[in-house]
């Protein structure tokens, strides 16, 4: 019964526990088992400040015939630059989308990955959206009826047809596309790897419940991976202990994996991870860590184990990120922020001419930048061209102070600092 309970309804165990757990919460603090004293001797100094989290939009679907929820998150620096970002595109956004968002920042601000538009469905019926064929769930001589299940096809015409265009139309995309799952999600997630293949670059199948109507999807994935038409560039797959998720999913996720070893295609990138002391519900947060990680293994340049610093020149940035750019099938233009690292390096050491060439190509492919035209500035003043020094830390403010930049006062105070030191 637990396992019926974990594979089909595992959403609802989630918001049980959370309402008992708020309710004893509550109960404590009521009781005393909470002291406000720490809160009576604190003062709140200035006020409060809203920590960005995302925003939930209703979309209006032709394909689906209704109004669908979805939940976006930018990354930190989205506002105040004018970079493209890689999608993530995630099922089960209630479940799935706060720890995902997190789990890509934190990946992203360790320069593991680039930073990611998260973007997360609601799924109202699960069985409806994710699982492709009609069905019921049997297990051990009991049957558990979704007359209304079977509507995947559908729900990939909607993310293919309406999400994914409105997405890449609001907001600036780089046509890298991620696309991950978990439970039916990952059952989803493999199916659109088979019926969409040039859709996503990367998919992460986590717990996919491929048991699905006798396994009907399972025997026609191991075809298609065995075919021509098999295209998806990355793919991760991930099960949690047997004891929370049977025998079967072990063994139908590892049928996958020995039909991906067969293949011997050296452009196909994959791998798998077995999560023993996790459960079914518990399994998702480390799956996305490691598929995250997975998908984007070649997105931090060679650096020195010792000294963690950049190794090479720009130009080998700039063969770095192409070769990573053919793996992903776009153009890649080498990150801001790494060429930033690279050009402080230079001026660490001296080499200032070979910095202000860093910094002047950041100023060229990010020119509304201000962090690349504050740096330009200071190279500039290392070599002691002060004139031109003072034009890149004006376009600095400029620009900090239209995009509302966190660091405009560290702008300013280079601007005002020159601006003196010319005057004397």
């Amino acid at each position: 019964m637990r396992l019926l309970i974990t594979c089909c309804l595992c959403l609802l165990g989630h918001f049980i526990v959370g309402s008992i757990w708020t309710k004893n919460v509550a109960a404590a603090v009521q009781s005393g088992g909470y002291s406000d004293r720490s809160i009576q001797a604190s003062a709140v100094v200035g006020p409060a400040t809203v920590i960005p989290a995302g925003e939930q939009i209703t979309l209006r679907s032709k394909i689906l015939g209704e109004d669908r929820t979805i939940f976006v998150a930018l990354p930190a620096s989205y506002a105040y630059s004018t970079e493209n970002y890689p999608v993530l595109y995630l099922t089960d956004a209630p479940y799935c989308f706060a720890q995902t968002r997190t789990t890509a920042a934190f990946l992203a601000a360790e320069l593991i990955i680039p930073e990611l538009i998260v973007v997360g469905i609601t799924n109202p019926d699960r069985t409806h959206d994710l699982y492709a064929t009609r069905a019921d769930f049997k297990l051990n001589g009991r049957t558990l009826p979704f007359p209304n299940s079977g509507n995947a096809d559908r729900f990939l015409e909607f993310i293919a047809k309406e999400l994914i265009p409105w997405t890449e139309s609001s907001y600036r995309t780089s046509g890298v596309r991620v696309l991950a799952g978990v439970s039916a999600g990952g059952y989803f997630a493999l199916h659109s790897v088979r019926i969409e293949p040039q859709l996503f670059q990367f998919v992460i199948a986590a717990s996919p419940w491929l048991a699905w109507d006798d396994g009907k999807e399972l025997k026609e994935l191991l075809r298609f991976i065995a075919s021509s038409r098999f295209q998806v560039r990355t793919l991760f797959l991930s099960y949690a202990a047997e004891i929370s998720e049977g025998p079967g999913m072990r063994a139908n996720v590892e049928s996958v994996i020995a039909a991906l070893k067969s293949r011997n295609d050296r452009s196909l990138h994959w791998a798998s991870r077995s999560y023993p002391e996790e459960t079914h519900d518990t399994t998702v947060l480390k799956a996305y860590y490691d598929g995250l990680r997975m998908a984007f293994a070649g997105w931090n340049p060679p650096r020195d184990p010792k000294t963690n610093m950049l190794v090479g020149s720009l130009e080998d940035l700039l063969v770095y990120y192409a070769k990573e750019g053919d793996r992903l099938g776009i153009r890649i233009t080498p990150p801001e922020r790494v060429v930033n690292e690279l050009g402080y390096q230079y001026l660490r050491t001296g080499n200032s001419t070979t910095a202000v060439d860093a910094f002047r190509f950041n100023v060229e492919n990010y020119p509304e930048s201000a962090n690349a035209w504050d740096s330009l500035g200071e190279g500039l003043e290392r070599l002691g061209k002060r004139d031109e020094a003072l034009a890149s830390y004006r376009k600095a403010v400029a620009l900090g102070e239209k995009n509302h930049v966190p660091n405009l006062d560290h702008l300013r105070q280079n601007l005002l600092r020159l601006t003196k030191s010319s005057a004397m």
